[in-house]
């Protein structure tokens, strides 16, 4: 992946010190519902920059800043994540709905359940295949909560069964909502 990034990059680079100026959006950075706009240009004096949605990078932090893009290391993003405390006040309600960040790696595992981190730990809610969920947590003095979509994984060992979450997306943070 990172080879081919390198690759990408350097093709983007010709391109634009032949021509002047481009305007891009590397294949790797195009999901299906965002898109990040990157624009590589070279001035008069020779000097070469990209801008990222309105950042400027020297090629060098380009590459970088590529290397660690969310859309390289997680397959989903929380789009929406709404807490609201329920009427007793003893627990909170997070639902949201989980969007496909970078199509390879959501096709590469699919996102099945969604941790929610509260003061108390962590709670895990499935994910319906519109992928949307609903839970509520025990957690009276929760002011903010956290979701991360992911799977589970099995493996024996030494004659049991361990089940492993693995986290497949960015985490979403969201303050709860008083009950109206």
């Amino acid at each position: 992946m990172k080879a081919s990034t390198k690759l990408l990059t350097l093709g983007l680079m010709i391109t634009t010190m032949v021509s002047g100026a481009v305007v891009t959006s590397p294949a790797t950075a195009q999901a299906k519902e965002k898109a990040i706009h990157v624009t590589e240009t070279t001035s008069t004096d020779g000097t070469h920059y990209f801008t990222v949605d309105g950042k400027y990078y020297t090629p060098e932090a380009y590459a970088a800043w590529e290397a660690d893009a969310p859309y390289n290391k997680f397959g989903y993003e929380s789009a929406k994540l709404a807490a609201k405390k329920t009427k007793s006040g003893k627990s909170v309600t997070v639902s949201g709905k989980v969007k496909v960040l970078n199509p390879k790696l959501a096709k590469q595992h699919q996102a099945t359940y969604v941790r929610i981190k509260t003061y108390k730990g962590y709670k895990y809610a499935k994910l319906s295949k519109a992928l949307t969920f609903n839970k509520t947590v025990k957690a009276p003095k929760a002011k903010t909560v956290s979701a991360q979509a992911g799977y589970y994984s099995y493996k024996k060992q030494h004659g049991k069964t361990v089940k492993t979450f693995h986290v497949w997306g960015m985490n979403e943070k969201a303050k709860v909502k008083a009950y109206k």
